[in-house]
C-alpha cells in the first residue's frame, strides 16, 4: 500500500492502480507528483469518469451480469462442458501456486511475444509472497493426476475483482481449460458473492493479445471507456514530448529499447485523445 487509499502495482518504472479505478476520484496530478517524489517511479498512471464516458481510447473489459450459462454462446457452453470433463477449476491457497506454479508460467509464458523478462523460479515465488492480502488464487487441475494446469491471479476490492494474471499450459488451454476457469470464476464472483463486476483490466500496450475479444464473444464482457492519466518525472515528460512526433517511426524498430519507447508513446497518444473527452 503506497498512501491510505489505494493500493499500486508497479511494473516497467512506472505506478498502476490495483484497486478499483472508482477509489481514485479524489486523485489527481498533484497527487500523482507527490506519489512519484515518494517511490522514485518513473511516471504514473490512472483513470477517471469510469464507466461514465460513451467512448474513449481508453478501456477496461468488465462483465457486471450474474454468470447464466444459458445466455452464454452454444459454443462456449459446449466447451465449458467439454473441459469440465477432465478438469476441475477451484479457489487455491497462495502455498499451491508458490509450490506448484512455476512450471506452469514458464510453458505458459513461451506463448507470449512481449518484450518483459520472464522469471526465474526464485522471482516468481518472490512476488508472490510479496502480493497485497487482498489477492486470491484460482486454479485448474486435471481431474485424473490432479496436476495444476492453469492458475489466475485475482484482487480483490470493493466488491470487485480483476483478474490481474493468467497462466495456461498450452495443452491444457487446447483443451479448453480457460473456458472453465472464466466460467467458475464469473460464476463464484458475480452470482456467489454478489460482486458488482470482475474485470480483465486495461486495454493491453505491452503485447499481443487476444483475451479481451475473447470475452466480449464468449463471455458477455464489455468495454467500461473512461479518461486515461499519466504523469511523468520531469526529464521523462520532456523525452516523450520530444520523441513523441517520431512514434510510429519509432514503432517499427523492433529492438527491446526501442519497443519499450513505442508503448510509452502509444500510452501517451492516448493519454492525448483522453484530453479531448468530455466527461
Amino acid at each position: 500500500m503506497i498512501d491510505h487509499a489505494v493500493h499500486w502495482r508497479s511494473n516497467q518504472g512506472g505506478l498502476f492502480p490495483l484497486s478499483p479505478p472508482g477509489t481514485l476520484r479524489n486523485f489527481d496530478d498533484s497527487s500523482a507528483k507527490n506519489l512519484l517524489e515518494k517511490t522514485g517511479k518513473l511516471f504514473c498512471r490512472w483513470e477517471t469518469c469510469f464507466g461514465q464516458v460513451s467512448d474513449s481510447n481508453w478501456w477496461h473489459i468488465i462483465k457486471d451480469k450474474p454468470e447464466v450459462i444459458e445466455n452464454l454462446p452454444k459454443k462456449t457452453r459446449y466447451m465449458i462442458r467439454k473441459a469440465d470433463k477432465a478438469y476441475e477449476a477451484r479457489p487455491v491457497e497462495l502455498s499451491v501456486i508458490r509450490d506448484k506454479g512455476y512450471p506452469v508460467y514458464v510453458r505458459a509464458y513461451e506463448r507470449y511475444d512481449t518484450h518483459e523478462p520472464m522469471f526465474s523460479e526464485k522471482e516468481f515465488r518472490d512476488a508472490i509472497e510479496t502480493l497485497p492480502a487482498e489477492t486470491e488464487w484460482w486454479g485448474v487441475f486435471n481431474r485424473e493426476t490432479n496436476d495444476l494446469v492453469a492458475f489466475s491471479e485475482n484482487y480483490v476490492e470493493n466488491g470487485t475483482c480483476f483478474y490481474v494474471t493468467m497462466w495456461l499450459e498450452p495443452e491444457a488451454m487446447a483443451k479448453f481449460v480457460g473456458y472453465l476457469i472464466f466460467h467458475e470464476m464469473e460464476l463464484h464472483y458475480l452470482q456467489d458473492r454478489g460482486f458488482q463486476y470482475v474485470s480483465d483490466g486495461a486495454r493491453s500496450l505491452s503485447h499481443d493479445t487476444n483475451i479481451h475479444d475473447f470475452l466480449i464473444r464468449k463471455f458477455n464482457f464489455r468495454k467500461a471507456y473512461a479518461k486515461l492519466h499519466v504523469v511523468y518525472k520531469p526529464w521523462l515528460g520532456a523525452a516523450v514530448s520530444c520523441a513523441y512526433p517520431f512514434r510510429n517511426l519509432i514503432g517499427k524498430v523492433s529492438l527491446g529499447p526501442f519497443k519499450k519507447a513505442s508503448i510509452l508513446l502509444k500510452q501517451e497518444e492516448i493519454r492525448r485523445s483522453c484530453a479531448r473527452v468530455v466527461g
